[in-house]
């Protein structure tokens, strides 16, 4: 006969599923930090320095302070870089911070994004936990993390503003406003996070929250259209890159047809998903709010992102918004395909990247992966599968508050 003492307790109950995500998380993080090889497998063993954009807009604050212009190739940078993003980063340096705390300011805001990661994902499951840490482990979170990109700070703000929707009540709304308008100040594109307002209900409370609160986050962003004119930001290339150009790559397309080509696609391919109801509904109000909530704000910010031109994958991050209500959506219905697209989506380049560096890899396999353009026509189809039903899922979300618009206020033919 056993029993189990107070301070000892039962093993099965201190493994919980968020404790095992949270060790799952640790161990693979420890592993990248730890060993190189691994950042060389997955393809990031090429950057000369840990958190290389912290360092980016510290060297633009450093540069203000030295009266030099920083939207002009910056000597103070690694890489001699402009800085590409709103004049609103400067204030960094009016609290003293140069280059010399880089590594500070870096984990810091490395640290608190893991900290809003854990508040948002919760795994009831162990099979979510699994599923969680492979999302969190995946490829473009790794990057954001190893450059600690200021897409960790506008995860956090956006994050914020979700993380306190439990409820549609005057503060909270006020702050999920307040968090928008933050982020879109500093990089422009949060701007269309705010469409996750139309789920508000009943409508008039849905017209004037989204209204309030796009007004006030574009008035923010006004002030700032002047360093958006001057920014000059670079389309990246290669591995690791998101954006309707991608799959335009290799024809010389002017950029403004590569967008419209690109804009058309997805249209075309979301209208057709949405007539087909392969979309997730966001309108069950027995379903969690909060989740719902963060569903349409970073599905509104991945396709955003994905029609305005090319970016690096770490924008992928967002993904880890839709995360909650996929799953809860899976284990509902049973249907496991959205689980898989979202980890494909999130690790199509980290599998390319792994088997082409892999030693034991075969030779033949390899030699086909060195050609990018066919592992584009593998990898493509995937992340605009996801991208469309990303779309059909607003687009029906958007046909529901109209509908109920409707129903409230007759219009007048």
């Amino acid at each position: 006969m056993t029993t189990n003492l107070p301070f000892f307790p039962a093993p099965r109950r201190l493994l919980t599923p968020p404790v095992v995500f949270f060790l799952l998380v640790l161990a693979g993080y420890v592993g990248f930090v730890l060993l190189p090889v691994l950042r060389q497998w997955l393809g990031m063993a090429q950057s000369p320095m840990w958190f290389l954009d912290t360092h980016a807009v510290l060297a633009a604050c450093d540069a203000v302070r030295a009266g030099l212009d920083p939207f002009q190739p910056n000597p103070l940078d690694v890489y001699h870089r402009p800085h590409v993003y709103s004049s609103w980063w400067f204030s960094l340096g009016r609290f003293g911070l140069t280059r010399e705390d880089n590594f500070l300011v870096g984990g810091l805001w490395v640290m608190v994004f893991f900290a809003m990661v854990f508040a948002l994902l919760r795994p009831r499951s162990y099979r979510a936990a699994v599923w969680y840490a492979l999302l969190v482990l995946s490829p473009p979170v790794l990057l954001a993390v190893l450059r600690a990109n200021n897409d960790l700070v506008i995860f956090v703000l956006l994050g914020t503003g979700v993380l306190v929707m439990r409820r549609a009540t005057p503060w909270r709304l006020a702050l999920f406003a307040l968090s928008l308008t933050l982020a879109t100040g500093l990089k422009y594109y949060p701007l269309v996070g705010g469409l996750a307002l139309v789920l508000l209900r009943p409508p008039r409370l849905m017209h004037l929250t989204a209204g309030l609160t796009l007004l006030v986050a574009g008035l923010a962003l006004t002030t700032v259209l002047g360093d958006l004119r001057r920014v000059g930001i670079p389309a990246p290339d290669g591995l690791y890159t998101l954006g309707t150009p991608v799959l335009f790559h290799e024809l010389d397309w002017p950029p403004w047809a590569v967008l419209c080509a690109g804009a058309i696609l997805l249209t075309g391919v979301a209208t057709a998903c949405w007539w087909r109801g392969w979309f997730v509904r966001l309108d069950n109000e027995k379903t969690d709010w909060r989740e719902r909530v963060a569903f349409a704000c970073g599905s509104a910010v991945l396709v955003g992102c994905f029609l305005a031109g090319s970016s690096y994958a770490y924008r992928l991050i967002f993904m880890l918004f839709l995360a909650p209500f996929v799953w809860r959506c899976a284990a509902t219905t049973a249907r496991i395909w959205p689980v898989l697209l979202v980890l494909g989506a999130l690790w199509m380049d980290g599998i390319y990247c792994l088997v082409g560096n892999f030693p034991l890899s075969p030779s033949w396999l390899r030699a086909a992966l060195n050609h990018p353009w066919c592992w584009r026509l593998i990898s493509q189809p995937v992340i605009w599968t996801v991208m469309a039903l990303l779309t059909a899922s607003l687009f029906e979300m958007l046909r529901v508050a109209w509908a109920d618009w409707r129903g409230k206020i007759p219009l007048v033919s």
